[in-house]
């Protein structure tokens, strides 16, 4: 390809080595750890302090790139966007040379062919790693500087889409927060309140014990020996109201079980307090299924609950806090016990009342997720650019 060339990474890129003896009087109160770097994510999304760290570490500089040197088959590189102090474990790394672009060589980092060389240089079994001479030392092929301009240009404008999707996402996340706190206490239009032991609420809702108003682990059978769709905890996505697969099982009778309509809410720490609860949507008319022993199932009783309705009051972060207030057990073993629903009291709207309330916090979690399949879509965009860009398979013009 004209004008091509290769250059060692050594001639493009400068290890970093400014070391901080002691974080927490550094003047910075952010750390950067590896565990604040995500797989193939070039913006660093959150933060660590200072305070909890007493060894010595590195400085990063506003706009340095941190390298995850250890075990980079998690492929973790990312721009800084701040001073902070940054994990012994990764290298920070600058451009040098009038052969780079700047923002080009983050883009470089993050292609395939990156990363496939950063795993065949990496060295040890247990947590392979990364030296920065071995690296220095690897060839690669980087286009003329206006052609990386232009790529840089193209995948940082791709990012910065991503960025304004993300913080899109977090309002319509906050939005409905606020909306589900409004919804499921007020209502609609509502001008006359009675007062309750947990505030006020409608005159016409009823205001019952959750276990008066939700079938909680209602009896269902399966018989022992029969195939069963089974859904375990990892098959509800934290946040999100669908369970994403299942397998089949033979029952041997233990388990929670549950049909279409149903909610599934986890009991344990942490899958509760991470918003792991779904409504059930993926079986046969009347079929029951299999779930871990860890989902406490939540059915709605005929004339006094509807099942989205249902799905809503397990993430209405009233009932969710108390739940995860109500939790008993052992440190990291900790669960929310049944008699929980019999302890707390709602206000419970009319059925007709409650439909038009998950009308509203429908349309809000429709919008969330079509944004959340939006930053998929580009991310996969901006992935599959990236590889064909930095190859020369594309070329800008």
């Amino acid at each position: 390809m004209k004008g091509w060339i290769n250059v060692k990474f050594g001639d493009i890129a400068e290890s970093i080595t400014d070391i901080i003896s002691k974080p927490k009087e550094s003047g910075l109160k952010d750390y950067i750890g590896l565990d604040e770097l995500d797989t193939d994510q070039i913006r660093i999304k959150r933060f660590a302090s200072t305070e909890d760290v007493n060894a010595q570490k590195f400085l990063c500089k506003k706009g340095d790139i941190i390298f995850g040197k250890r075990n980079a088959y998690l492929r973790k590189v990312a721009v800084s966007d701040r001073d902070a102090v940054a994990s012994a474990h990764s290298m920070i790394l600058r451009s040098k040379g009038k052969l780079i672009y700047n923002d080009f060589l983050p883009c470089l980092m993050q292609s395939s062919n990156f990363w496939k060389i950063a795993q065949s240089i990496s060295e040890g079994s247990m947590s392979p790693t990364i030296k920065w001479r071995i690296l220095a030392e690897q060839e690669f092929l980087i286009p003329p500087m206006e052609q990386q301009k232009k790529i840089s240009e193209l995948l940082w404008a791709i990012e910065k889409s991503m960025q304004e999707t993300e913080e899109l996402i977090n309002l319509n996340e906050k939005l409905k927060i606020g909306l589900l706190n409004d919804l499921l206490t007020k209502g609609i239009n509502h001008n006359k309140f009675k007062k309750t032991e947990i505030g006020e609420i409608p005159e016409e809702w009823n205001f019952v014990k959750i276990s008066e108003a939700i079938l909680i682990n209602p009896p269902r059978k399966i018989k022992e020996g029969d195939e069963v769709k089974f859904v375990a905890m990892e098959n509800l996505i934290e946040r999100e109201e669908k369970i994403k697969g299942f397998s089949n099982r033979i029952s041997k009778g233990g388990g929670s079980k549950f049909m279409n309509g149903d909610t599934l809410m986890a009991r344990i720490t942490p899958c509760l307090e991470n918003g792991k609860t779904a409504l059930v949507d993926i079986l046969e008319n009347k079929e029951i299924a299999l779930g871990s022993t860890e989902f406490i199932v939540l059915s709605p009783i005929k004339d006094m609950t509807i099942s989205k309705y249902v799905y809503y009051l397990t993430i209405f972060p009233s009932i969710r806090n108390a739940a995860i207030n109500s939790m008993i057990g052992t440190s990291g073993r900790q669960r929310v016990p049944n008699s929980f629903f019999n302890s707390i009291k709602i206000g419970i709207p009319p059925i007709d009342e409650q439909k038009r309330i998950v009308i509203i916090l429908d349309s809000v979690s429709n919008l969330i997720k079509k944004l959340n399949l939006q930053k998929e879509n580009t991310f996969l965009l901006k992935k599959k650019l990236t590889n064909k860009l930095i190859s020369g398979e594309i070329i800008l013009k």
